[in-house]
């Protein structure tokens, strides 16, 4: 989808405290040898705000850095990957009624890891028909702790991170314009998270949950095409970021940094990068292995992070990529404008 006068006006990112892997490998918590190949140092813990809660500072921040008008919000967009704090339950709506108010309406996007960028692609989908006030929020929030969740262990290639984003959308010129965005499936994958059967109720969340059994069980049944699977699930993130690229009329060459999901080193599109000529120092992986996988709300936070230390000025272009189960796989080309104010103050080395 080629998009013309997107912009991005303001976002706010919420972080838990920092926890160092070394310190869960030291405990037992976190396999040594997971430790090594994945090459994460650090991941984001949560110990009592809800992953709505994360999602409402976020927003609150996003409301502060760019003076957003609240009363312009055509509609509030929460995506998310694990439980949001209560059964049955509208966190979108709890979101907007903590922050923004008004009775633009409240969504949930649930396409896990992948949300943040299915949201964007909504989002601008609905701003390309509305008046030139309209605003959209996007927010995430994820808390992945026990007993329901073991963030070490639940599932395999990362770790899982709590905190949330927000992001707002205009039509309006922001601080950046997004030039392109492009999402793509291939649901023949949806079996691998979906284990043997489906269920008549949640889980009890008396144990964490095993996605990685899942995972097993899926690979097993399907041994002769194990290097087809990986290979697919690789060329997907590439496949959305050749076209995202090819709709913004540009080449991987001009771009100058690549907001990347906070996986591990297991993950085989990072080797696919490096075959296009995509150094790990193009990308957002040494701030992603210090805070690991925030859900779908990776992409934000580490758009935040390339702001606020610096490290984008005026007219560079950026490609912002995700991936998730289903699966579903998203990227956007967006170009920055001016570094905005707020971003200079915060900046840190």
């Amino acid at each position: 989808m080629r998009l013309n006068h997107i912009y991005l006006e303001s976002l706010g990112v919420r972080l838990g405290r920092r926890l160092d892997l070394a310190d869960a490998v030291a405990d037992g918590r976190y396999p040594s040898g997971e430790y090594t190949a994945n090459g994460l140092l650090g991941v984001t813990v949560s110990d009592d705000a809800f992953a709505p809660d994360l999602a409402v500072d976020a927003v609150r921040q996003a409301l502060e850095r760019g003076a957003t008008d609240p009363s312009g919000l055509r509609l509030l967009l929460h995506a998310s990957t694990y439980f949001q704090g209560q059964d049955v339950w509208t966190p979108a709506s709890y979101i907007q009624n903590e922050t923004v108010k008004g009775s633009a309406p409240a969504i949930e996007v649930d396409q896990k890891s992948n949300g943040g960028l299915a949201a964007l692609s909504l989002a601008a989908g609905h701003l390309a028909g509305c008046d030139e006030d309209a605003r959209v929020m996007i927010t995430t929030g994820e808390r992945f702790c026990l007993p329901g969740f073991d963030r070490f262990r639940t599932e395999s290639g990362t770790v899982m991170a709590d905190g949330g984003t927000a992001l707002v959308l205009s039509r309006q010129p922001g601080f950046a314009q997004v030039k392109s965005c492009v999402l793509l499936s291939d649901p023949s994958l949806e079996g691998m998270y979906r284990g043997r059967g489906l269920k008549d109720a949640p889980a009890p969340g008396t144990k964490p949950l095993n996605m990685r059994g899942r995972k097993a069980d899926f690979m097993r049944r399907h041994l002769a095409d194990l290097e087809l699977i990986s290979l697919r699930i690789a060329e997907g993130i590439g496949s959305c970021v050749e076209q995202a690229l090819e709709e913004a009329k540009t080449d991987i060459d001009h771009v100058r940094r690549f907001v990347m999901p906070n996986n591990g080193q297991t993950a085989r599109w990072w080797s696919m990068l490096a075959d296009k000529g995509v150094t790990l120092d193009r990308t957002t992986w040494e701030f992603g292995r210090g805070i690991s996988h925030l859900g779908a709300g990776d992409q934000v936070a580490g758009l935040d992070h390339l702001l606020t230390t610096g490290r984008l000025a005026a007219g560079d272009k950026i490609v912002i990529a995700g991936t998730g189960y289903g699966f579903n796989w998203g990227a956007a080309v967006v170009e920055i404008l001016h570094v905005p104010e707020w971003a200079t103050t915060t900046a840190t080395p």
